[in-house]
């Protein structure tokens, strides 16, 4: 069970990444997708506050990002994408030393790719997703693994006492879990897309 800090700091975070993916936004038409600087926000998420922080701020924060600018569409698939993203980075890059955080954001990075990649493979087509992972999303995040280790390197320095906090540790079976879950519920929510023609 968290406890109410946990829950206030994941309630602050979902917000602020909403702000960051909403400070801008560059259309990408061929999926209607948007390039955005939001990944630095749920990286940062799972690099300060841990794999459950990073889930749900990630997730949360970055579909509502999407409802709010009118990607509605987008969110259901945003939701387990980002969340997953954030959980990666938290589960690998919180509490070690740099070498895990690097690891942890280019383990994020990977996640985010290949998660939309994959998605807007089924729904839209190959060369489409292709198109998006090689500019679009490898950019932001790119510029999101560097923006969340230049901030909580900073943070560190500022509030040290936010490296020693103890939150929710997550256990391998647990990551199993959340990964597993995660894959099953886009490929649902894939499959309605597809057959309801939502995204095409």
């Amino acid at each position: 069970m968290p406890d109410s800090r946990e829950v206030a700091v994941t309630a602050v975070m979902a917000a602020a990444t909403a702000a960051t993916t909403m400070l801008i936004v560059i259309p990408f038409a061929p999926t209607r997708g948007f390039f955005n600087i939001g990944d630095a926000m749920v990286m940062l998420a799972g690099l300060v506050f841990g794999a459950r922080v990073g889930f749900l701020a990630g997730g949360i924060g970055s579909a509502l990002a999407d409802i709010l600018l009118g990607y509605g569409f987008f969110a259901p698939l945003t939701l387990f994408i980002k969340g997953m993203e954030g959980y990666v980075v938290g589960y690998i890059g919180r509490g070690r030393g740099p070498f895990y955080r690097v690891a942890a954001v280019l383990a994020g990075a990977a996640v985010m790719m290949a998660g939309y990649f994959t998605v807007e493979w089924v729904i839209l087509s190959f060369e489409v997703a292709l198109a998006e992972m090689l500019t679009v999303n490898s950019l932001q995040v790119g510029f999101g693994a560097v923006i969340s280790l230049a901030v909580w390197g900073l943070l560190r320095k500022t509030y040290p006492a936010l490296e020693h906090y103890k939150y929710s540790t997550s256990s391998r079976r647990e990551a199993l879990a959340m990964g597993l879950a995660a894959i099953i519920l886009l490929g649902i929510v894939s499959a309605i897309y597809t057959a309801f023609g939502v995204m095409g």
